[in-house]
């Protein structure tokens, strides 16, 4: 009969040869991922939950322990943590665009401001009067004062 979802894996150990030191390390986690892991286990050894293949087996030995209505909610919960992960990313780059352009408006305000004041100090060495270049800058006579040694 064949079941939905169910897979059978066999394992024949004694025709398993390790060949390498990785080989071996892998084998001795499965046969302790095999051996220590059952419906008590409470607590699960950190080697089984660093190595992506044990680790992967773990969370497909919790899910199958689950009842009906754990799994629904165990999906809702990572349903909600991938939407709201979705929300920060998007909203971080939102802030990110806003405060690149506020800096850019910062940018192009000191930018004229700037220029101005380079206006004005080459229309006093030109001769300009202070009241013209206020006219033509826009910038208070006061500063244009500052920006002449000579007054």
């Amino acid at each position: 009969e064949i079941i939905d979802g169910l897979h059978f894996t066999f394992v024949e150990l004694p025709k398993f040869q390790a060949h390498s030191i990785k080989e071996k390390k892998m084998a001795v986690l499965w046969l302790r991922f095999l051996t220590e892991i059952d419906e008590h286990t409470k607590e699960v050894p950190q080697e089984l939950l660093d190595n992506p293949e044990t680790s992967k087996a773990l969370k497909a030995v919790e899910e199958s322990a689950m009842s009906k209505n754990e799994l629904l909610a165990y999906d809702d919960f990572w349903d909600k943590l991938g939407a709201e992960r979705l929300l920060f990313v998007d909203s971080n780059r939102r802030s990110m665009e806003e405060g690149r352009a506020e800096g850019r408006a910062e940018g192009r305000a000191e930018g004229r401001a700037e220029g101005r004041v380079e206006i004005a100090r080459n229309l006093l060495n030109m001769g300009m009067s202070i009241d013209d270049i206020a006219k033509a800058t826009g910038l208070q006579k006061q500063e244009i004062e500052r920006l002449n040694p000579v007054v």
